[in-house]
């Protein structure tokens, strides 16, 4: 018996675990002491795996994004053939999956920690990279629907910057009514609407 041996260490599982930790308590609710015990490390152990919380914050978040959202951005172009109707309603229906998930905190990790970032909690590097995060994904959906535009989806006289701000106000707005504890059905319901209401899509 080697009573001596270390317990293998996962890397790839500690950072899922640190993930759900930031997303449940948000960067300023998390302390080094939550996540040495959600990872069953301790101190030393966590620094020389990750770095510093800033550091294993903006590791978990990427972590988040290559995992949970690449998925569902997927949606809004593919299949390339399908309605844009229908890829956005499979696009909001994924984040609705997401947002109620019972296995995961609910909403969304990335639309929370952009709520928290106006907080004086929060480091100016990580303020710094969420807003970029956030004009990325404003970039993505811009360059969406005016290809979308092209391909006579849209009517040419669509307001691109006008109807991508809606769309995500609707994003934002549903993870934050999901963390109230709205329902599937409920958001599905405001989804199918905000997609209805789309100039030349309803």
């Amino acid at each position: 018996m080697n009573a001596g041996r270390k317990r293998s260490f996962c890397k790839e599982q500690a950072l899922d675990k640190a993930m759900h930790v930031f997303w449940e308590n948000g960067y300023a609710g998390t302390s080094v002491a939550h996540l040495t015990s959600a990872l069953g490390i301790n101190k030393p152990s966590l620094y020389a795996a990750f770095g510093n919380k800033e550091q294993l914050f903006a590791t978990a978040m990427e972590h988040y994004m290559d995992e949970y959202a690449a998925q569902i951005v997927d949606r809004l172009t593919n299949p390339p053939d399908a309605p844009l109707k229908e890829r956005l309603n499979s696009y909001l229906s994924g984040i609705i999956e997401m947002i109620c998930d019972r296995e995961s905190p609910k909403g969304c990790m990335f639309v929370k920690s952009s709520c928290e970032s106006g907080s004086i909690a929060i480091p100016d590097e990580i303020r710094s990279s969420l807003k970029d995060m956030g004009l990325a994904s404003e970039t993505a959906l811009s360059k969406l629907f005016e290809a979308e535009k092209l391909r006579g989806q849209l009517p040419e006289d669509t307001q691109v910057q006008v109807i991508t701000g809606y769309l995500l106000s609707v994003t934002y707005g549903m993870t934050v009514l999901a963390g109230r504890g709205q329902t599937k059905e409920e958001l599905k319901a405001v989804a199918e609407m905000a997609v209805n209401l789309l100039p030349g899509i309803g």
